[in-house]
């Protein structure tokens, strides 16, 4: 039976049984309640009712909305109740036409009013949209008590707490012109800084001019308005250095899982096929645990557990609820930052029991695999050359070498040792290890990319592997069988769950196993269904700027860009010296803006330092693992960095140093177009402004934000991008850039030209939607027909596409790929300190810092006996703090270890303990004890500690003292606890992945102690 139905169903089943045998004359069986309230307050009103002739109407004073949640990263969709009068939030639940939020999403064409019927009565439980806590929990973002809605000048020293309101004039004509602003001496205005003629460092032109002594930070999740603060930043101004979170959240495993996927380096990650998967492992989470919407995936494994049966493994350090009795599922209590070794133990036993997918793997062209029935096709077969005195040493072998075809691959046949074209549509052999003479008669060894991969698993033994990963031989096993048990019906996922030195090399193992098992795009297995719709070209083009600054060949502060093309080498070459190693790190694979490393490049003056930060929506110095004490102390120094410009709702571990913060708006008062993480449908999830921005106005009468604060830079400095007539209209014509809703209408109309087949909105879907408050800035700066489009856009909270989903066993639309076992480009990049080659296939080795040595070599186990992992709680986020209703549900945060772990270590549940690294700073908790922790692991989780910000710490406002509130400080932050890099011979450090430069925060070693 149908889990809905067997549930519905046995609710009638017993209010039934409980009125049997009743006659009219008997009592009813509830007891009559009264009809007063007032002990429990009044209940906030309906968003409609039925009335008394069983016609559906809203409440009146209640506005309804179809919006977006962006309490985190997963960015669902909501649907929002506001009281009219109070111009207030009164309510957050789902949006029942977004994936996301509902399981059986309604058709875009159900009128507005229908949408919220079908939320009522029986069929609610069909068409329920639900949110998690942290989007219920948003109502409380708008009127936070320690929301930050004036201008504010720091008034004492930095850091300190103490502030002053002033105009939002003074503060932009302050932040323009400079002066001696603090008492501190003069301080450096923009209107000065931009020297796009000067470089910023003479003698190094790839760090281009010394316009890039701004250092900006921001949050690029915000589609709509991330964009924008890029185009000042990038294109009008002229800096190079804008940073965001990405290298610090799950950059590296992105990066790694798109080398599976593709011969480029882009970013990828999957999400699984929730409607027809059968076996699931889940690296370094648990489904629903982090990186794709609760709401979505905890409905799709709720469906897949009594629908399918679902088998799961969950492969992290610490057990999560959805791993529960009887469902199917297996923990596996892997030790912190060894999921490398516990994946090696499983491909090596998949390819020496040939538990993977021969036929997938054997097709080397697309001509190969459509002969198959195979939609991608792999480079499996492929022959490397891995004869190091050849010119070609660790590229793929070409066809016309061998007098066999032009510059695609070579390939042995299968069954047999014909060598042939890839292109042909012949299968290949897949295991080749063999010496060929080329046309010109040399011999050349040759072997296939699985060949090296199997190679490369080899090399370590299984009861090695077993003691690393601290899981046994035997599930490793189990796990590899199933995976080729289930085959297309299997999907691994993973995301940020294992940061550690090998964090880039954890992406490409999840896209190499479901590569091995051919369930990339199939049905049933690991799929990319949804992707951003983007704002930035259709009707008007935002992306481009007349007399913009191009930053092509420009370096930014992190040196994301290639080594070898920067000056130090040439001029190391130019000596005769060994170019290797650079004096610091270089990042070609992972061009990821990393805000901390771009701030450590700032606080060792190298290769030059920030004259001011501009910080938008991020908070870098509490989210980064391993940040320097010498970062912030850089930051907190007017003399090392002259100026520091805030913005944003709350005042954080970050913007509590600026010099001025300028408030801005809230997610509930702001549009919006985004992608969703966890929806299949392809779409896009849509707001508008749903109350009053709380921030105070300017002179003009305009809310004051982060868009009016750059727009009015941008007019009185003349840069290019922005003023009238600074957008093009696909008409020919030019539209103006002048205030906040110039640049939203425009995105939104470019988003909703590339949506077909949008509804057409009626004068009742306008009232249901409250489309007058939402389209009342937007209709002045559209045409009639754009209008409409946005209109149609917003009414329904997005734009949410239900088509065909599989087209046979595969994913409708997919387009066939060269999955890549083995990466030529990555082959042929060389490490910034050793010039070592980077590994072509997946690669196991111990922890590594930048310049070789071990981490154990350097923190030995005898100091820090523990090893350390850090997991994101189910219903917090970086700033769900600052929703008083996530402080009352989750008020704190604990160190989660092993009860026989803590024995050993002289501790017991409740102690009070200090975690204890090499280099970071110490952190305080208290101890949690059970079995659901790997044991000699400690797992703390993110988003807690606001000591120094959210109004956890003490504020002083024009004389008047705002106590810091205690919940919003509860529990431990742990990212400035991870230890930076000793090997890198400056001040200041971090501790970066080996290959890529993203942030390390799994594997750290520790010592725990009690306070």
């Amino acid at each position: 039976m149908d889990r809905r139905k067997f549930l519905t169903q046995a609710g009638v089943v017993s209010v039934a049984a409980a009125t049997v045998g009743c006659s009219e004359k008997t009592q009813p069986i509830h007891p009559v309640r009264s009809q007063d309230v007032s002990c429990f307050g009044h209940p906030i009103p309906a968003e409609c009712q039925q009335d008394a002739k069983g016609d559906w109407q809203l409440t009146p004073g209640v506005r309804t909305a179809y919006s977006r949640c962006f309490s985190c990263y997963n960015i669902c969709g909501l649907r929002v109740r506001v009281d009219e009068k109070n111009d207030k939030i009164l309510k957050v639940g789902g949006n029942p036409y977004c994936e996301n939020n509902s399981g059986s999403p309604l058709p875009i064409e159900t009128s507005v009013k229908q949408s919220y019927i079908a939320l009522a009565g029986e069929n609610g439980l069909k068409n329920r949209a639900t949110t998690c806590a942290k989007g219920a929990s948003c109502a409380d973002s708008v009127d936070d008590e320690r929301r930050v809605t004036q201008v504010l000048k720091r008034d004492g020293e930095r850091g300190e707490g103490r502030w002053v309101s002033i105009s939002y004039e003074q503060a932009l004509k302050e932040i323009l012109e400079g002066g001696d602003l603090f008492g501190e001496g003069h301080v450096e205005g923009l209107r000065s800084l931009r020297q796009l003629d000067k470089p910023i460092k003479p003698g190094f032109p790839e760090f281009g001019s010394a316009a890039n002594h701004l250092f900006a930070t921001y949050c690029a999740e915000d589609t709509l308005r991330g964009s924008f603060y890029a185009r000042f930043m990038q294109q009008s101004w002229g800096t190079s250095n804008l940073g965001t979170k990405h290298a610090y959240c799950g950059a590296a495993q992105a990066t790694g899982y798109s080398l599976g996927m593709a011969a480029g380096f882009e970013e990828w990650l999957n999400d699984v096929d929730w409607e027809n998967v059968e076996y699931g492992l889940f690296m370094g989470t648990s489904p629903g645990s982090s990186g794709v919407s609760l709401n979505r995936v905890g409905r799709g494994l709720a469906d897949s557990r009594v629908d399918r049966e679902f088998k799961y493994v969950c492969v992290d350090p610490l057990l999560r609820t959805t791993v529960a009795a009887d469902t199917n599922a297996t923990w596996l209590a892997v030790k912190p930052g060894q999921d490398a070794a516990f994946s090696f133990g499983v491909i090596r036993t998949m390819l020496e029991e040939g538990w993977f997918n021969k036929v997938h793997l054997e097709g080397a062209s697309e001509k190969a695999a459509k002969a198959a029935g195979e939609l991608n096709f792999t480079n499996a077969g492929h022959l490397v050359v891995v004869d190091p005195k050849h010119p070609d040493y660790r590229r793929f072998a070409k066809a016309k070498d061998f007098g066999l075809g032009g510059d695609e691959a070579l390939i042995v046949k299968a069954g047999g040792d014909k060598f042939v074209s890839a292109e042909g549509g012949d299968k290949a052999e897949l295991f080749v290890s063999q010496t060929l003479k080329d046309r010109t008669g040399r011999k050349v060894e040759l072997a296939s990319s699985l060949y090296l991969l199997r190679d490369e698993a080899q090399r370590t033994s299984m009861q090695e592997y077993a003691a690393k990963s601290g899981i046994s031989i035997e599930a490793m096993r189990q796990v590899a069988k199933d995976l080729g048990k289930y085959g297309r019906k299997a999907c691994v996922a993973g995301n940020g769950g294992t940061n550690s030195s090998d964090g880039f090399v954890m992406g490409w193992i999840w896209a190499t196993l479901n590569t091995l098992v051919g369930s990339h795009d199939a049905k049933g297995g690991a799929i990319y269904g949804n992707g951003p719709i983007s704002g930035m070209e259709g009707r008007y083009d935002l992306a481009n700027i007349d007399n913009g600054v191009s930053l092509d060949g420009i370096v930014n502060a992190c040196r994301d860009g290639a080594y070898e093309s920067s000056t130090e080498y040439k001029q190391k070459v130019a000596k005769g010296q060994n170019p290797y190693p650079a004096s610091t790190p270089w990042h070609e694979v992972l061009p990821a803006m990393n805000a901390a490393e771009q701030w450590t490049s700032h606080a060792n003056n190298d290769p030059y330092q920030a004259k001011v930060l501009f910080n938008w929506r991020n908070n870098f110095l509490y989210s980064a693992a391993s940040i320097s004490q010498e970062v912030v102390a850089s930051i907190s120094d007017p003399k090392r960095l002259p100026l520091i410009v805030g913005i944003d709702c709350h005042m954080n571990e970050t913007n509590r140093y600026a010099d001025y913060f300028i408030p801005d708006r809230s997610m509930l008062e702001e549009y919006a177009a985004d992608r969703m993480w966890g929806s299949f449908m392809l779409g896009v999830v849509t707001a508008a402004p749903l109350v009053t921005p709380r921030t105070v106005k300017n002179a003009a009468g305009q809310h004051v934000c982060m868009e009016q604060l750059l727009v009015d830079i941008a007019l009185d400095m003349q840069l290019p991008g922005f003023g009238k007539g600074a957008i093009a209209h696909e008409d020919g014509s030019k539209a103006d850039l002048l205030c906040f809703e110039d640049w939203h209408a425009k995105y939104l109309a470019n988003v909703a030209s590339q949506c077909e087949n949008l509804p057409t909105v009626t004068a009742e879907d306008r009232q249901w939607a409250g489309l007058e408050y939402a389209m009342k800035p937007l209709t002045p700066k559209l045409t009639a027909n754009e209008a409409t489009e946005v209109e149609a856009l917003l009414s329904r909270g997005g734009y949410y596409v239900a088509d065909e989903r599989y087209d046979g066993e595969f994913v409708k639309g997919a387009e066939p790929k060269c999955l890549q076992l083995y990466h030529e480009a990555v082959a042929q990049l060389r490490h910034a300190y050793s010039g070592e080659h980077y590994p072509g296939t997946i690669t196991h080795h111990e922890h590594r810092f930048w310049n070789g040595d071990s981490w154990e070599s350097h923190w030995p186990a005898s100091e820090y006996p523990l090893l350390f992992s850090s997991y994101k709680a189910t219903v917090r986020s970086n700033y769900a703090v600052a929703y008083k209703r996530i402080a009352e549900i989750s008020p704190t945060n604990f160190v989660y270890m092993h009860e026989e772990t803590a024995k050993q270590q002289g501790l017991k549940e409740g102690d009070e303990v200090r975690l204890v690294t090499a280099n970071g700073k110490p952190a305080t908790g208290f101890l949690q004890t059970d079995f659901g922790v790997a044991p000699g692991a400690v797992c703390v989780s993110h988003g807690f500690g606001h000591a120094q910000g959210f109004g956890g710490d003490d504020r002083i406002i024009n004389g008047e003292k705002l106590p810091g509130l205690k919940e919003r400080a509860g529990g431990v932050a742990i990212n400035q606890m991870i230890p930076s890099d000793p090997t890198r011979k400056q001040t200041a450090s971090m501790l970066n992945d080996y290959w890529t430069g993203a942030n390390c925060r799994h594997g750290i070693p520790i010592r725990v102690e009690k306070v």
